[in-house]
């Protein structure tokens, strides 16, 4: 290390640490500027009303049940429901851009815990680009701002496993800080989700993992019960935050499990594109969830994650010298198990699947904490070899500095395809597909209907420009293929929804399961991304051209209306 390097360090701290602070601030920046930019998703309306109707049992004194049999939402925490209906009276926002701005700075503090775990099991270089893999995968960006069930939980998923990385770390003896800190964000997880209790599963394997790690002596088992044994007051902290934010799990004991029952079996009428062919989501191949992730997320992700899962058993094994080198090879393995087990588990049960990766975005995390010790791992390497030595100097191009401009490369593609897909940034395809133009009618792409404000924009300047030629003022009737909320919060006053579709003038309609295929008319206006047309708006007030009426005679019935829920 040079003399300017340390001086350096000395001053500002790690430089990797310092350019990670600055790419959070940077995130941030960017959800303060953007929020307002996404529509409402399908299913917030009615997530929205499961909050209100929580927050009115505890206004009633408890006599207000209507939450426990609001269509199948009791099945669910309403954790963030709760929050967003509590906080919109105090922001100057619409509830619904507080929804999407309260959602996007827990996905910021998700990158945050990722950059966290990278940087104590790999280093500071390690955390910079686990963070900057998580920031900049489609599905988790594009998922900020109106997946707001998927990206806490997996944000609470990542910190339970962070914690339980500290935990290990203090074992035999944990702190009661640590365990009372994990047992309150486990309670919270479930307070979204009850598919948080395979954190269990992971507590299990985190302590046969420090037991093994020590050499599987009598004492070392003893050390391990104990440590165990001072986990338990975890327990009761977790049931009381899970009980205030999910109520319906605690009015009969067996709710929760009840909860699991049903969502391993959660067979709705909903269809799933995947290759081209629609399932149900019953019937889904047993490697949809595989497929998906494998077609969603950056190659630079995957190929760094699968570079860190062949080093992970190195490090491992490098590690095994003393208690903290133990504690950090646990760590390692539970880091791997959250990414891989859940895949594994959708496997091999053969779950229900739906939209495509949104249901499983809690394993992006662990995944970019891998493709961070990856990618450090390569630049690593690469720091050994140098080209065109001389022989005077000894000098010469590092290989790492090769690598390193092409990691920054193509992490600068990344962004600016991003860019080029707002405000529908989790539409994401990779380049195995072709991108969103060679998915778009093979996958589900804009299941949320989230281009549907610009196409009400772009409707609202089609009429504006007829008006201006024609000098003729009237209200025109809509027909659109997603829910009246996300129409009627953006539309103009002289458009109005209407439900008889044949009485309709224009239709709006994402190209999502052929949508847009349900009613004939010249298209006016279409909403395009990375070559893909994503939604359309048509006229219906005059026919169709004939080779366009060909194409749309395909329809399908039971298709207007879209629920997720």
């Amino acid at each position: 290390m040079t003399g300017k390097t340390c001086a350096f360090r000395r001053m500002f701290g790690d430089p990797w640490d310092l350019a990670a602070a600055f790419g959070l601030l940077a995130l941030l920046g960017l959800v303060a500027a953007t929020f307002r930019h996404y529509g409402i998703s399908n299913d917030e309306e009615v997530q929205h009303v499961y909050g209100a109707k929580l927050i009115d049992w505890y206004r009633s004194g408890f006599t207000d049940t209507s939450a426990f049999t609001y269509k199948n939402l009791y099945l669910y925490g309403g954790l963030f429901d709760m929050a967003a209906v509590a906080l919109a009276p105090f922001l100057p926002f619409d509830p619904y851009e507080t929804r999407h701005l309260l959602c996007a700075l827990i996905g910021v503090a998700g990158v945050a815990v990722v950059w966290a775990v990278g940087r104590r099991l790999a280093g500071p270089r390690a955390g910079l680009l686990a963070g900057l893999l998580l920031a900049l995968c489609g599905p988790w960006y594009g998922g900020l701002f109106n997946h707001t069930k998927d990206v806490p939980f997996a944000m609470l998923m990542m910190a339970a496993v962070a914690l339980l990385i500290r935990i290990v770390g203090q074992m035999p003896r944990p702190r009661w800080g640590t365990v009372l800190g994990f047992g309150l964000v486990v309670g919270l997880a479930l307070g979204i989700r009850v598919g948080a209790l395979m954190l269990a599963g992971y507590v299990a394997a985190a302590l046969v993992g420090w037991v093994v790690a020590g050499g599987l002596s009598a004492p070392r088992l003893r050390q391990g019960v104990s440590g165990a044994l001072r986990l338990l007051p975890a327990l009761p902290v977790a049931y009381g935050v899970m009980a205030v934010f999910w109520p319906w799990a605690v009015l009969e004991p067996l709710n929760p499990l009840r909860a699991l029952a049903d969502f391993s079996h959660f067979h709705y009428p909903i269809r799933t594109m995947l290759g081209g062919t629609e399932y149900w989501m019953y019937e889904v191949p047993r490697s949809y969830l595989a497929w998906y992730l494998a077609i969603k997320l950056p190659l630079v992700m995957l190929a760094g994650a699968a570079l860190g899962l062949l080093a992970l058993p190195g490090m491992m094994r490098s590690d095994l010298v003393d208690e903290e080198g133990k504690a950090r090879a646990v760590a390692c393995g539970l880091v791997a198990l959250a990414a891989l087990f859940p895949v594994v588990w959708f496997t091999l049960t053969h779950s229900p699947g739906y939209t495509a990766i949104r249901h499983f975005l809690f394993v992006l995390p662990p995944l970019a904490v891998l493709g961070g010790i990856g990618l450090d791992r390569l630049l690593g390497w690469a720091g050994a070899w140098r080209f065109g030595v001389s022989q005077r100097s000894g000098r010469g191009l590092s290989a790492a500095a090769l690598a390193g401009g092409f990691l920054a490369l193509v992490l600068g593609r990344e962004a600016v395809v991003l860019e080029s897909l707002h405000p529908n940034e989790y539409v994401y395809f990779n380049e195995l597909v072709g991108g969103v133009a060679g998915a778009v009618r093979k996958y589900d792409v804009d299941y949320w209907a989230n281009s549907l404000p610009e196409a009400v924009e772009n409707l609202a300047e089609v009429i504006a420009e007829e008006e201006a030629r024609t000098h003729r003022h009237r209200t025109y009737s809509v027909a659109v293929c997603a829910e009246p909320l996300a129409f009627e919060k953006l539309a103009p006053a002289n458009m109005r929804w209407v439900t008889d579709w044949t009485r309709a003038d224009f239709f709006i309609a994402p190209t999502q399961e052929d949508c847009d295929t349900l009613m004939t008319g010249p298209t006016v206006a279409e909403v395009e991304r990375g070559g893909a047309v994503l939604a359309v708006v048509k006229d219906l007030r005059r026919p169709a051209e004939p080779s366009e009426t060909v194409e749309m005679a395909r329809l399908r019935s039971g298709r207007q209306q879209r629920h997720w829920w």
